[in-house]
């Protein structure tokens, strides 16, 4: 009867255990994904100023690869378009958060 009830008890013991962790790890990982969140919108911000500046204008925005062929440079082509590239791979992690 012992055996049965030591053992009761430790299942107890692992679920509190187990509910212990998960209130602790559950705003854990909601407070890192904003975070995330925080830090892939402010590498958006600086791709988005650092094409604005390249490029002159927003207009890029609508135009998207077609404007960056227009550019006078091939170094502002080649800037614009690792910028570009950025901004697309933070909207892709956007998504799939």
């Amino acid at each position: 009867m012992k055996k049965k009830r030591d053992c009761l008890f430790n299942i107890a013991i692992l679920d509190l255990y187990s509910i212990f962790v998960l209130n602790i790890l559950v705003p854990m990982s909601v407070s890192k994904a904003k975070n995330l969140e925080r830090k892939l919108d402010n590498f958006a911000k600086e791709a988005k100023n650092e094409l604005n500046n390249v490029c002159g204008s927003s207009l890029w925005e609508s135009l998207g690869f077609v404007f960056f062929d227009q550019l006078e440079d091939s170094e502002k082509i080649a800037k614009a378009n690792f910028y570009y590239g950025q901004l697309q791979i933070i909207n892709e992690i956007k998504f799939s958060i």
